[in-house]
């Protein structure tokens, strides 16, 4: 039986950018990674507290989760999506999900 994954990607912008700046090529990126096998679900939330995002995604198994991270470095809207990202505030976690309940939007 094949596992799902929860991915957690939590960040900080840049000095130089703003939330606009993240929305401007989130309208790009949001439909890339849709587009991406295996995934099931995506949110973006921001924590108000301390200007952390945290963007969610869950994917059908690792090797999707995997293999998306593979082509971030190299596609095109990835990397504009980087330049607002503060790349030393970027962590990464993946876990195998053990109960859910249905996402209903």
């Amino acid at each position: 039986m094949q596992q799902h994954i929860v991915e957690i990607v939590k960040f900080k912008l840049a000095i130089s950018s703003t939330e606009q700046d993240l929305m401007r090529v989130n309208t790009d990126f949001a439909p890339w990674i849709e587009q991406q096998p295996g995934l099931l679900y995506r949110s973006l939330s921001k924590d108000d507290q301390t200007d952390e995002y945290i963007d969610v995604f869950y994917w059908q198994s690792l090797a999707h989760a995997q293999a998306v991270s593979e082509q971030f470095p190299t596609t095109e809207v990835c990397k504009r999506l980087m330049q607002y990202t503060n790349s030393e505030s970027v962590s990464i976690s993946r876990s195998h999900i053990v109960t859910q309940t249905q996402c209903s939007g």
